[in-house]
């Protein structure tokens, strides 16, 4: 006869990725703007759930990603991009080249036009863009 063995303990509760913690937190607080929203994810998953704050940032910030691009038909090419060009694939798959030297431009012309916000005030960082 065979013995069967417990995987888990009996009350152990399946724990969440930062993902889904992070996802959960943005919808709690959809209604508020972009920066205001992802500087309460940061805060919880730091400060809740014990996260280093790089990590918070980068979990916030691919879920906020994740949920603004549900409906968007284009997306960023991941086989083509690399650390030094995004390229962004529109709904029909034309392809728009970003190198860095674009995005800082982009980044300059929103701090120039008030657009770019920053989301922890002590560290300065991250940046992002207010639409």
């Amino acid at each position: 006869m065979a013995t069967i063995s417990q995987l888990r303990p009996k009350f152990s509760i399946p724990q969440l990725d930062a993902t889904n913690i992070a996802t959960a937190q943005l919808f709690r607080d959809r209604w508020h703007n972009r920066v205001t929203a992802l500087g309460n994810c940061i805060d919880h998953l730091v400060n809740d759930h014990g996260m280093p704050e790089h990590a918070a940032e980068s979990a916030a910030l691919q879920a906020y990603a994740e949920i603004e691009s549900v409906n968007q038909k284009a997306r960023i090419d991941v086989d083509a991009t690399t650390s030094h060009l995004v390229v962004l694939r529109s709904g029909d798959g034309r392809s728009t080249a970003f190198t860095v030297s674009d995005l800082l431009r982009l980044l300059d012309r929103a701090r120039q036009e008030g657009g770019a916000a920053v989301i922890e005030h002590s560290s300065r960082q991250p940046v992002v863009l207010e639409h």
